[in-house]
């Protein structure tokens, strides 16, 4: 008994490693197996994936129509686009033109300035004249008040405006007239309409010129009303003289600024240059009034003729109603006589 339970024990002894290997052998075998078959199932997902996507690419490229086919009744739309110029052809050569002496260079002839006319001196025995412009003129008692002085007078008038739109009946009454020709200032609020201005162009200055000239026909001179920018500009001025010169217009300068141009665009064209001397009524004083008058006369004695400007006021014209004494030294004359 006893040995029998000896081998046995021999026999489990032996047969325990074996059956520890066969079952590690084992586990390896099926862990190795179940990796393997999970690679493969993954593999196949990602293939099947990979595959049907290639398949719906196809599918797409295969759907896509294709461009249509160029006819003779229509042109590829890349050529409407973008159309291709016929290239001109190319011009029959030229016989070679003759040679020509080579010209001599001819010295330019210096062009001699422009000098301004001189002013007129009187001739012995010959009386100094005198032009008195009363500017402003808008209203009928000023035209009646005036006319009553019985002496030539160039009065000069505004524009048709709202404030006095009867400047252009009133100026035919008379025989000789002017037009206050109204231009910008140098910080000037009260502007009166159609303003000229230094920005305005040939064609704007024009219009207001044609204008003036279709309410005033027999006008034949404008002097300034304000101005004092515009007279200092002397691209303006120039236009401005252009202007004028098409439409029948001198141009008297009132000389509302020392800085005026008038007298430089004159002498580039070779012109007269007419221009006040004396302001008459700075201040609405008759006393004073009278003493300007008698520098107006004064100038026009030294230079053969002189340009004074007034306006039509009460004292200004009750002046001149008291000093005939003082301008019967020259002879009042309108511009157009100067």
């Amino acid at each position: 008994m006893a040995k029998g339970t000896k081998r046995r024990r021999r026999s489990r002894k032996s047969a325990n490693p074996l059956l520890r290997s066969w079952i590690f052998w084992s586990g390896l075998a099926l862990l190795v197996a179940f990796l393997a078959l999970l690679g493969a199932v993954l593999y196949t997902l990602g293939f099947e994936r990979g595959f049907r996507e290639g398949l719906e690419y196809k599918r797409s490229a295969r759907i896509q129509p294709a461009p249509p086919a160029p006819s003779s009744s229509r042109q590829p739309d890349v050529k409407k686009e973008i159309p291709q110029p016929k290239a001109p052809p190319e011009p029959a050569p030229e016989p070679p033109a003759p040679k020509e002496p080579a010209a001599q260079p001819v010295a330019k002839k210096p062009e001699p300035p422009k000098i301004p006319p001189k002013k007129p001196i009187p001739r012995r025995g010959e009386t100094p004249r005198l032009a008195i412009i009363i500017d402003d003129v808008a209203h009928g008692h000023q035209v009646r008040a005036l006319r009553s002085l019985g002496i030539p007078l160039n009065l000069s008038f505004f524009p048709p405006s709202p404030d006095h739109p009867d400047t252009p009946r009133l100026a035919r009454s008379l025989s000789h007239y002017m037009v206050h020709l109204p231009m910008e200032a140098v910080g000037f609020r009260r502007e009166e309409p159609h303003t000229l201005r230094t920005d305005f162009s040939e064609a704007q200055m024009e219009r207001v010129v044609a204008r003036i000239r279709r309410l005033f026909p027999k006008a034949r001179y404008v002097n300034n009303h304000t101005g004092s920018k515009f007279t200092a500009d002397e691209a303006a001025v120039r236009r401005l003289v252009r202007v004028l010169d098409r439409y029948g217009f001198g141009l008297v300068d009132s000389r509302t600024t020392a800085e005026t141009k008038i007298p430089a665009v004159m002498a580039r064209l070779g012109r007269r240059y007419l221009h006040r001397k004396v302001f008459l009524d700075n201040e609405a004083d008759i006393a004073y009034i009278q003493g300007q008058l008698k520098k107006a006369v004064q100038k026009a004695k030294q230079e053969g003729y002189a340009i004074a400007i007034g306006h039509p006021r009460p004292a200004t014209i009750e002046a001149l109603r008291r000093s005939k004494g003082i301008l019967k030294e020259v002879r009042l004359v309108y511009i157009e006589d100067l």
